[in-house]
């Protein structure tokens, strides 16, 4: 062979040859995240609505710009050597992020890593929907974790890079705490009664304002039967939070007109009768309760502006009015407050996601009992 195409080969295999150990060595991408305490940030607590990223770096950082989703900050709390430690914290709790890209930016060399932001929405959006059984069935699951984690529990602000390994498990610690905390203030709110959502009221023993009473005027068109409790009150007369629970449904635009929308038909299904219900509930708010029932709020007038789908509520709350219901009357004087709730039929199977319709046709509390039984029992859900 020519010694000089050897030759050429010879140059071309250092060549390559040594650019590969100048990336090894040296290049190692001139920077990187080395180390994270975790992947999430919980907006709504104080120790964990924050997270800390070391990089390392054979460039000078001191010029480095972050940048963030929602309200991010950030403050470099340590330097050793190559590595830098930052700290990462939300400043407000409201983002309607799922997750939280953060960009470390230094003279157009760009870092990126992100975090998975948990809010108490999100959790009661999915917990709220489990049995008592199933969650505490999760809490001795997460006791056995914080068992094996308790050694790493005592934390004095140890920052130093080389202590990183127990201040990830004192983190993780933290984290299942939190969720153990979460989930039995679920537990201890369920066993509490539903507050009478008219102040001063009383639940009612009138027999045409309790469930399951005849509404012969309607029988066409809907299943004839009154789902649950009337509450008289005056006029825009304020309704409570029966419950702690996020609201999963708002109706805050009616008219006279969308009555022109309820089905007259000899044939009508189960679905259309619910449908045509549903219009005759007026103005409404559906709160989905810590005993994952959905409370159905009917017949309001005034639904406060700061009310909106997902947020979370707490009982007692004031949240709306009570209104008319759809009696085209001039003269009519029958205000109040009507109320249903839903018992949630999955038990322990859980959807991702239930529609209108579905909650439409969950049974309500006393769904066929006699007047007797429920003026005997009423009192076991009110307080």
């Amino acid at each position: 062979m020519n010694k000089n195409i050897i030759a050429f080969w010879i140059l071309i295999i250092s060549f390559f040859g040594v650019l590969f150990w100048y990336t090894l060595v040296f290049a190692w991408n001139l920077w990187e995240i080395d180390f994270k305490l975790s992947n999430n940030i919980f907006s709504d607590s104080l120790n964990l609505n924050k997270n800390r990223v070391i990089i390392r770096s054979r460039e000078n950082l001191s010029d480095l710009k972050i940048s963030w989703d929602c309200s991010v900050s950030w403050k470099l709390i340590e330097k050793s050597l190559n590595y830098y430690v930052f700290e990462i914290f939300l400043t407000e709790e409201k983002c309607d992020k799922k997750t939280i890209n953060v960009t470390f930016d230094n003279w157009d060399l760009l870092l990126n890593t992100s975090f998975n932001l948990t809010t108490s929405d999100d959790l009661y959006d999915t917990y709220l929907d489990y049995s008592t059984e199933k969650l505490q069935k999760y809490l001795k699951s997460i006791k056995i974790w914080t068992d094996k984690l308790s050694s790493y529990n005592t934390y004095n602000k140890i920052t130093h890079i080389d202590k990183y390994d127990f201040l990830e498990k004192n983190r993780k610690l933290l984290e299942l705490k939190y969720m153990e905390s979460f989930i039995n203030d679920i537990i201890t709110k369920r066993a509490w009664k539903y507050a009478v959502p008219i102040k001063w009221s009383k639940v009612t023993t009138e027999s045409n304002k309790l469930p399951n009473t005849w509404r012969p005027y309607r029988a066409a068109y809907t299943d004839w039967v009154h789902e649950w409790w009337d509450f008289p009150a005056p006029f825009w007369e304020t309704v409570l939070s029966l419950d702690y629970g996020v609201i999963v449904r708002v109706v805050d635009k009616f008219d006279y007109s969308n009555l022109d929308k309820i089905k007259y038909n000899w044939d009508l299904t189960d679905d259309d009768k619910a449908k045509n219900l549903d219009i005759l509930r007026w103005k409404q708010v559906w709160v989905k309760t810590m005993k994952w029932d959905v409370a159905f709020y009917s017949h309001l007038n005034e639904i406060y502006s700061n009310i909106k789908v997902w947020d979370l509520v707490f009982k007692w709350q004031a949240l709306w009015t009570v209104g008319i219901t759809w009696v085209p009357d001039k003269n009519y004087t029958d205000y109040h407050l009507h109320i249903e709730v839903r018992q949630n039929p999955y038990n322990d199977t859980r959807k991702v996601w239930y529609s209108d319709d579905e909650y439409m046709n969950w049974d309500w509390y006393f769904k066929w009992k006699s007047e007797k039984y429920i003026l005997e029992n009423q009192n076991n859900i009110f307080e």
